[in-house]
């Protein structure tokens, strides 16, 4: 699936795109997403499209109304340009702000909040989901 990871200002992902049930990967995406007023959002579903109609509602090009139904299969980690960081799980709805030093979600993210508490960096902790978690892959994105 994914993993997206936030610490010391640093949101970093892996790029594997996803292939579907019983799929195997068709390449990379990004995962990893800048809105308008400088939020940085990280994604992360096993369902097709979710993050992209997620963050075309962040960016107001999705009317909320559109959304009603929607069984929603993502995690998100919203960074504000103040600092807050704000999370959604299966629901367009946040919660936050969340005071951490860090934060991992996805498929390996375990991986990844055991390489931070071993004192990785962001981007070291996507490297160690991506060694070990067979769903993560591809290159390391920041922002």
């Amino acid at each position: 699936m994914s993993v997206i990871v936030f610490r010391d200002g640093i949101l970093a992902s892996d790029s594997r795109a996803y292939g579907g049930d019983y799929q195997a990967s068709p390449g990379t995406k990004q995962k990893l997403f800048k809105l308008a007023d400088g939020s940085r959002v990280g994604v992360a579903s096993a369902t097709l499209g979710q993050p992209e109609r997620f963050v075309a509602f962040l960016r107001g090009e999705v009317e909320a109304s559109s959304l009603t139904g929607i069984a929603w299969d993502m995690r998100a980690i919203v960074v504000k340009p103040d600092g807050s960081i704000y999370l959604a799980e299966s629901s367009v709805h946040m919660s936050g702000p969340i005071q951490c030093e860090f934060y991992a979600i996805g498929s390996g993210a375990k991986y990844a909040l055991g390489a931070i508490f071993a004192g990785a960096t962001a981007v070291e902790a996507v490297e160690a989901a991506i060694r070990f978690d067979p769903h993560c892959g591809g290159d390391v994105r920041t922002l």
